[in-house]
């Protein structure tokens, strides 16, 4: 019961970051014909629900008699937090004349349909368009699909929010009692479409389409379920596992990303056609299987696998973009993914830089060509071509610290809204991350974020009882490299034996002891002569460093670096002869009630080291 108070006492110091200012003016809602509402509405107060809101308001009487019949009307009358895109009478006379139906031929499923694409459903709250940043909002609607925000401008040079690219907010942030409702001037239909018919239909994709479908790809990124997982708690909604209620996860959603060369992009390179890329394949992907587009050792295939990722982002996702990072390091923010290349990563950078290197080189992403929505996944346009260059990527772009959070590793935890997530406290299946997170049956794991705790990109996997897991590292280049772990020293912690390969690594770890203890030996940049330099050395002697100055507490206003609980271990030096998969594995070796804080791991080259910032 002790761990049970503790964490809910941490649970419920939420910090709110954001301070909303409310606009006086409001525009009322007449009775006229026309679609055409003061866009300068910010927040209109009126003590109703989203059904009431529909109700009463003439413009929106489509809709509302869908709500009704569809038998949503008390759903959306009660308390929760509902973020309601209603579209206009107009917006749907004109999809009505689109289908060629009237609104007789509507099913009861499909209005539930209707109700469900334009409803996002959350735990904690609803979001404005001040919350809004182009990209997926963070949680899907009721149909299960991510609504896409973007940005255009009218014709009178006003700025116009758009979902899913073509439906406009033309009355934002009515504020009701149990959510808010925008009025936009279409209805949301999300995509039926996979990602190869996104890629065939875009009219500057044509090389880039014939090289996808040539390689058999997308036979790779079609599921959408992985129907082989077999739910360990079917028909619970929620389990007491650690002393108090936590979400159970039942279904494992699969997801994929693929970033796309324009023909014009192409034809900068002189690639021109499909044997101009074949041969500026080969340059850095070699001529093995050259007749054999579906060969994973082909060129043209390598090629096309390195603009794949397993996971489903919107461009918003790529790296975290919440306020626990500090400000000076917003710029420095970046995440590494395995693409569908066997063992080779990408890097993204703040800015959505992919692969920067020293020189400020990068390949961009194109925001207003992005975000191209299907069922299980995003099209991205780049801005150059796109490779894995082996003497870039080692001698440069990978080469320094890579600070890698946990969450990042396996794409289960991204494709199933997992990552990021700060509405509730979840759980998992000891097998439901595959071979990217193994763990023994025996332990309890907790997947849970707070802005108010020492944390990483402010979540963290909590594992619990009698564990053994084991975390597949991202394959790195060839070299010798320093790995750590950093974590959160509280007295719930226990004692663990650490392995690298399943090669036991130096006595087992006390996670409970902060950086006051004399084996650590903690002392406040502050209280130093030389802004802690010597007590650096002493704790890398000791087998500890502290955190980075770059991981921000927002509810504290601290850094990690600032606190004598924050702390990295140095697990060992490690020389790697080949590209490979790497195994973090940790195993409880003292008591059940003692934790593992698995938060973030950093692989460092030994030659790095010496000019590593304190970030």
């Amino acid at each position: 019961m002790k761990i049970k108070n503790i964490y809910m006492k941490k649970r419920s110091n939420p910090v709110k970051n954001y301070f909303f200012i409310l606009l006086a003016a409001f525009a009322l809602m007449t009775s006229c014909n026309s679609d055409v509402i003061n866009t300068n509405s910010f927040y209109t107060f009126t003590g109703e629900t989203v059904s009431t809101f529909c109700k009463k308001n003439d413009k929106l009487s489509i809709f509302y008699r869908i709500i009704n019949e569809s038998n949503n009307y008390n759903m959306l009358s009660v308390y929760g937090h509902f973020t309601c895109f209603a579209p206009t009478d107009s917006a749907f006379n004109a999809y009505f004349a689109k289908k060629n139906i009237k609104y007789e031929d509507l099913t009861k499923a499909d209005k539930q349909a209707i109700v469900n694409n334009h409803i996002v459903r959350n735990e904690t709250r609803e979001y404005l368009t001040i919350d809004f940043a182009a990209g997926a909002l963070p949680t899907p609607n009721m149909s299960d699909r991510f609504l896409v925000i973007s940005y255009s401008t009218s014709n009178l040079g006003t700025q116009v929010i758009l979902v899913n690219k073509n439906a406009p907010i033309i009355v934002k942030d009515n504020k009701v009692q149990n959510g808010v409702v925008h009025i936009v001037g279409q209805v949301v239909e999300p995509s039926e479409d996979n990602l190869q018919s996104i890629i065939k239909k875009q009219p500057d994709f044509k090389l880039f389409s014939e090289a996808f479908e040539l390689t058999n790809l997308a036979d790779s990124v079609k599921e959408i379920y992985d129907y082989s997982y077999k739910d360990p708690s079917p028909g619970v909604d929620r389990t007491n596992v650690v002393g108090y209620s936590v979400a159970v996860i039942h279904t494992k959603k699969l997801g994929y990303t693929i970033f796309a060369e324009t023909d014009d992009v192409f034809k900068a390179q002189n690639i021109n056609n499909l044997a101009d890329l074949i041969e500026y394949c080969k340059q850095y992907y070699g001529s093995q299987d050259l007749s054999d587009y579906k060969s994973r050792n082909n060129p043209l295939n390598k090629f096309i696998s390195y603009h794949m990722l397993n996971r489903q982002m919107s461009t918003n996702a790529f790296i975290y973009s919440g306020p626990n990072t500090s400000l000076y390091a917003m710029d420095q923010r970046h995440e590494y993914y395995e693409t569908m290349l066997s063992k080779r990563l990408i890097e993204i950078k703040a800015g959505n830089k992919i692969n920067t290197q020293r020189n400020e080189s990068f390949v961009g992403v194109n925001e207003s060509k992005s975000n191209l929505d299907g069922m299980n996944g995003y099209v991205h346009t780049l801005t150059k071509v796109l490779v894995y260059d082996p003497t870039v990527m080692e001698n440069d772009v990978l080469n320094k610290r890579m600070r890698i959070d946990a969450y990042a590793i396996p794409p289960q935890l991204t494709n199933n809204n997992l990552r990021w997530n700060l509405d509730d406290i979840r759980t998992i299946a000891p097998d439901f991350c595959g071979d990217y997170l193994k763990i023994n049956p025996a332990c309890k794991i907790i997947l849970w974020g707070s802005n108010s705790w020492d944390d990483h990109q402010a979540d963290e996997i909590s594992i619990r009882g009698w564990y053994d897991f084991t975390l597949r590292l991202p394959p790195v280049p060839p070299g010798t490299y320093e790995i750590r772990f950093g974590y959160n020293a509280v007295p719930w912690r226990g004692i663990a034996q650490l392995f690298i390969d399943n090669q036991i690594v130096g006595i087992p770890v006390n996670l409970s002891i902060n950086g006051s203890d004399p084996t650590v030996g903690w002392i406040s940049d502050t209280e130093t002569n030389d802004n802690g330099l010597e007590n650096d050395k002493m704790m890398r002697n000791r087998g500890y460093m502290k955190s980075g100055n770059a991981i921000y507490n927002s509810g504290y206003s601290t850094t990690l670096r600032q606190a004598k609980n924050d702390l990295r271990v140095i697990v060992g030096t490690f020389t790697f002869q080949d590209y490979d998969y790497h195994y973090f594995r940790a195993k409880n070796v003292e008591r059940e009630d003692g934790e593992f804080h698995l938060d973030y791991i950093e692989y460092v080259p030994v030659s790095y080291i010496d000019k590593e910032t304190r970030d």
